[in-house]
């Protein structure tokens, strides 16, 4: 099996990340519009759907992941948990704190409104977590390292590193800007990539600079060992 490595961009040196969002449970969210009886001057209203266990995870800490689309509203939001028993027997979940079925969604500092939820996921992904009656609201996107095979990733950085430059691998790199405008054929850089590049459990099997980029290019394989 071919190594893997986390992936990185090899122009900045910086991490590739993924959002992480793949095995995560997105709960469906449906804005209700004006609800008679309501104060509608100040709250927008939606619901969210769970299932029918729901009731019984309703506990301080518990948290719901989903998509809410951006909304120019300023105002606040109410929301209510609403069971999807599968039928049309609607039943909602009780907040326990105001024996109501609306929970108001806020953030750490206090109050947040609808038009100001892209500052803190521009995508709409966001986490509620309940506390006290209350919903708090946090970004839904959870950073995570991208693994690729690392191959390609490898040629590129033992290339550009000099020696001395890498913290863990002090005696490690291939240096390609010392080489930079030397003869391929007696710079010294045929047996400097070799002895890198086996060093990393790589072969070289052909190695040339292409004439109209002065690109070097290298065709290498991993050891089956390395």
């Amino acid at each position: 099996m071919a190594r893997q490595d986390i992936n990185m961009d090899a122009t900045s040196g910086e991490v590739n990340l993924t959002d992480n969002l793949t095995s995560k449970t997105i709960y469906p969210f449906m804005p209700l519009g004006e609800l008679f009886g309501m104060d509608n001057d100040h709250y927008c209203y939606g619901e969210i759907m769970v299932p029918v266990d729901f009731e019984s995870m309703n506990v301080d800490g518990y948290e719901v992941r989903l998509f809410i689309p951006y909304t120019p509203e300023y105002k606040f939001l109410k929301v209510r948990f609403v069971l999807d028993t599968g039928n049309d027997n609607r039943q909602y979940v009780v907040n326990r704190s105001t024996n109501s079925y609306w929970f108001i969604v806020r953030q750490e500092e206090g109050d947040i409104r609808l038009s100001e939820y892209g500052k803190l996921n521009g995508n709409g992904i966001f986490t509620l977590v309940l506390r006290q009656g209350k919903l708090y609201l946090y970004s839904g996107a959870e950073s995570d390292f991208i693994i690729k095979p690392s191959l390609i990733q490898n040629k590129t950085f033992l290339l550009k590193s000099l020696t001395g430059s890498l913290y863990q691998y002090p005696t490690t790199g291939v240096g390609l800007i010392n080489y930079l405008h030397g003869n391929f054929e007696t710079s010294g850089l045929s047996a400097k990539l070799l002895q890198e590049f086996e060093a990393d459990g790589m072969i070289i099997n052909n190695a040339y600079m292409n004439s109209q980029t002065g690109e070097l290019v290298l065709d290498v394989t991993e050891k089956e060992n390395g």
